[in-house]
């Protein structure tokens, strides 16, 4: 930058530049805050270049904005400027304009001639040749490739000649030529979970704030995130004070919750995950003034360490003081207090699930230790033995805090256990009676496909709007999604899965924006009006994917379905209603009694086990009796989908990705008896549309899987060949125990290579139900599953080729465009 600003700037341009006086034997001025204002006002500068910490400094004094407000630019590289400044800087009249660029491949971009209000988005120059890779979190690694107009002074990349910047953007909402630069790849946060954290706009929003000098967060492996902050100065205070550090994080609590709106649920800061640098410790930093995240994470790693057995012990109550009563209203109120620190300061209805207030699963385990830790605390003795009885489940099985508060009670004082409690197959069946009475009837049909398809931006539903969109039988297809901009989502969803998104620029396509638990699907009355007139079709396919969660937690998505149902019998045509359901309704099936039928299963027992498959099991059995009622319903029983035949695309964080990941960084591929069933994503999203597209009496249900299953064997050599037969084939239990071996005091790099560590407790169970049914046709254990229905009704089903070395490496060229490391040996 130095060179650039101070030789090649004023030959270019013809201006003058201002420099600080050479001085000798003194050593050179370093510049500051201070004295590059005092010299831009000396030398009447109407422009400036600063590193990023100096902006933020400047933002902070008005005198000084009104100061920078006068300049014709005001220019800043090096690192991200936090968005609360940068607003504050544009709204105050300050001309912002952000460069990025690298020793490697020089200054891609030029200045934003957009409206200030895009001050910190990047447009990169028609010279240079950018390729974006997509990270699954909507965020997307730059790489330049070499091209005749740029040469990257360093190349670096596994299958092109190019430089891999490592530095993480994300497309502008609504500009496709705009980037905004949100972190690098390897500041990424990979927890315990797999899930990925971007630590870079909660750090800017925190290291932003007046009284704080600068904020790194921490949580590699770990089951939630921490932030280590380092306050300026004038607040610094000794962070083994507890008063003075209680204080503090009570003071910075507030910009923390705002820091947490930027980031996903999984990547929120608790309060009890505030730690605060010593004084005698500053952060390390580089010279441009950004904090050095590994050394100064390793020079507080035991502080680090010890917060998470502080954690993990649960001994603390936060503040909340355990009731000074174990009856259902005092812990119930007790609870409602825990809630609202930990759901962001929302008060939740003691009826309603908290799953459905803002809760997930890390919300859940910190209030599971909260409950350990103000029972272990207690003076009761009854309470203090009930702490080692509270399972692992406790919060997903009673997912409202009145039901838990019972809970609660009835793990210290057993003998006050209430009846009437319902569980297991009779609570499914309670939902199906609850969800199935005065069911609508249909009204005669007409001609014409109109689609409304809900959870449009998942995998499968990308797939079956592609499908909808290439048909030519179809007139017009409604997408239907929670939250705003899901046009955008949409696009960055067929791109990560390689569709064409062109499509979605098709007339017939109209995106809309809604809630499915109104019973105006949350629509607006005209769009609301247009799909009750003219839709013929409704294919359900919104869902929450978590097995961790009880199926009282998938109530709201139960109510949703009967929403859907009285909205499709109130439309002005007969709707055939189509729902995405799981092979999980079917968990139970006995592989002795053969495969799994193409019927709706009368006996719940077989969907115990998961709350997702038995919320998926309520729903068939309420769109059973929705149809003896007459309307035309129908339920898709989907099982294991594979990648793409076109793109091979399958998502790196589903189980069978991870597991050839970590088998090439193994050198060990596991071995299984039987076969696999898995159907290609694309194929199950035509099998669908050609059931929109028939005439055909449709059954109530029908499975999806592949009529073609191959040996599990037949997979991995196919991966065994891609991979240039290095690898050595070996049972899956002995597969297991070196994966285990891996996982024992596993590093950071284990977790990124192996991520099959993360699930060593699924791979445990494939391998026990292996080792239980070792006669199962299908590998794990499991039951194959008819699908003659599925095939007389679908040509894409029924005409499905076998999965073969040629599938098997487009999902590795996939899996390796989205991740270069995948096929690195351990």
């Amino acid at each position: 930058m130095g060179i650039f600003m101070q030789l090649y700037a004023p030959l270019v341009s013809g201006q003058y530049v201002g420099l600080y006086a050479p001085q000798w034997p003194a050593p050179p001025v370093v510049p500051n805050p201070q004295n590059i204002i005092d010299s831009s006002k000396a030398t009447e500068c109407d422009g400036v270049m600063v590193v990023p910490s100096i902006v933020e400094v400047w933002a902070q004094s008005p005198e000084i904005v009104d100061y920078l407000a006068t300049f014709k630019i005001l220019t800043f590289a090096g690192g991200p400027l936090s968005d609360m400044n940068g607003d504050k800087l544009t709204c105050a009249g300050v001309k912002l304009c952000a460069i990025y660029g690298g020793t490697e491949f020089g200054s891609p971009t030029g200045a934003n001639d957009e409206k200030t209000d895009d001050w910190a988005w990047f447009k990169f120059a028609e010279f240079v040749k950018p390729r974006w890779i997509p990270q699954g979190d909507g965020t997307h690694e730059l790489h330049f490739l070499t091209c005749d107009t740029h040469h990257p002074a360093i190349e670096n990349l596994p299958d092109v000649r190019g430089y891999n910047t490592s530095d993480l953007f994300i497309p502008h909402p609504t500009k496709p030529d705009l980037w905004k630069i949100v972190g690098r790849s390897d500041d990424v946060i990979v927890l315990g979970s797999g899930e990925k954290i971007v630590p870079l706009p909660q750090e800017g929003y925190l290291a932003s704030l007046p009284f704080v000098q600068g904020a790194v967060m921490f949580g590699r492996g770990q089951t939630q995130a921490g932030v280590l902050i380092e306050p300026r100065p004038d607040f610094a205070i000794d962070p083994n004070d507890e008063e003075a550090l209680t204080a503090f994080r009570n003071k910075i609590w507030p910009s923390i919750e705002e820091a947490n709106k930027l980031a996903p649920s999984f990547a929120r800061i608790f309060k009890e995950m505030i730690l605060v640098t010593d004084p005698a410790r500053p952060m390390q930093r580089a010279a441009k003034g950004t904090a050095m995240r590994k050394l100064v994470l390793t020079s507080y790693i035991k502080e680090i360490d010890q917060l998470y057995e502080t954690i993990e012990a649960s001994t603390s109550a936060n503040g909340v003081e355990p009731p000074s009563v174990w009856n259902t209203e005092a812990v119930e109120e007790w609870l409602v207090k825990h809630t609202t620190t930990i759901n962001k300061g929302r008060e939740p209805s003691v009826t309603v699930d908290i799953f459905d207030q803002g809760f997930d699963s890390l919300s859940a385990t910190f209030l599971r230790n909260r409950i350990i830790g103000a029972l272990r605390s207690s003076s009761d003795s009854a309470a203090q033995q009930a702490a080692s009885r509270v399972p692992q489940e406790f919060v997903f099985t009673n997912p409202t805090l009145q039901k838990l508060a019972v809970a609660v009670v009835q793990l210290i004082h057993p003998e006050r256990a209430l009846n009437g409690h319902v569980s297991g197959p009779a609570q499914i069946m309670d939902f199906v009676e609850r969800y199935s009475a005065d069911l609508p009837t249909p009204k005669v049909r007409a001609d014409g496909a109109v689609v409304l398809l809900t959870g449009s931006t998942g995998n499968l539903g990308s797939h079956i709007l592609a499908a909808l969109l290439q048909s030519s039988d179809v007139k017009a297809v409604y997408t239907l999604d929670r939250g705003i901009a899901s046009e955008q989502r949409l696009k960055a969803s067929f791109f990560d899965r390689g569709l064409s998104v062109d499509l979605l620029q098709s007339d017939r396509l109209t995106t809309c924006s809604g809630d499915l638990s109104q019973t105006d699907l949350g629509l607006n009355a005209q769009v609301l009006e247009e799909i009750r007139h003219s839709v013929t079709h409704i294919v359900h396919n919104a869902w929450k994917l978590d097995f961790n969660l009880s199926i009282t937690s998938f109530q709201s998505h139960i109510a949703n379905t009967r929403n859907i149902i009285n909205f499709s019998a109130a439309c002005s045509r007969p709707v055939k209603l189509l729902f995405s359901s799981s092979i999980a309704a079917a968990q139970r099936w006995d592989a002795a009694k053969g495969p799994v039928p193409e019927d709706v299963l009368s006996d719940p027992n077989l969907a115990v086990g998961s709350g997702y498959g038995e919320s998926k099991y309520v729903v068939e059995r309420i769109l059973e009796r929705a149809k003896q009622n007459g309307l035309d319903t129908m339920t898709f029983r989907i099982g294991q989908l594979s990648g793409s035949t076109g793109a091979g695309a399958w998502n790196v964080s589903d189980w069978v990705p991870i597991l050839i990941k970590s088998s090439i960084a193994l050198s060990y591929l596991p071995q299984l008896n039987g076969l696999v069933d898995w159907t290609p994503i694309d194929i199950a999203a035509n099998t669908i549309v050609d059931i929109i597209q028939s005439s055909a009496f449709l059954p109530n249900l029908i499975n999806i899987t592949h009529p073609r299953p191959i040996p599990w064997s037949d997979v991995f050599a196919a991966v065994n060949v891609s991979v240039g037969g290095r690898l050595q084939s070996v049972p899956f239990s002995d597969w297991l125990t070196k994966l285990e071996a891996r996982s024992a005091n596993a590093t950071e790099q284990d977790f990124n290579d192996v991520p099959a560590i993360k699930l060593v407790r699924f791979f445990r169970s494939i391998s026990m139900s292996s080792a239980a049914r070792p006669d199962a046709p299908n590998a794990g254990g499991r039951a194959l599953y008819e699908n003659t229905r599925a095939q007389a009704l679908s040509e894409s089903l029924r005409s499905a080729q076998p999965i073969d070395q040629a599938g098997v490496g487009l999902w590795l060229k996939y899996w390796e465009s989205r991740d270069p490391n995948f096929l690195k040996a351990g």
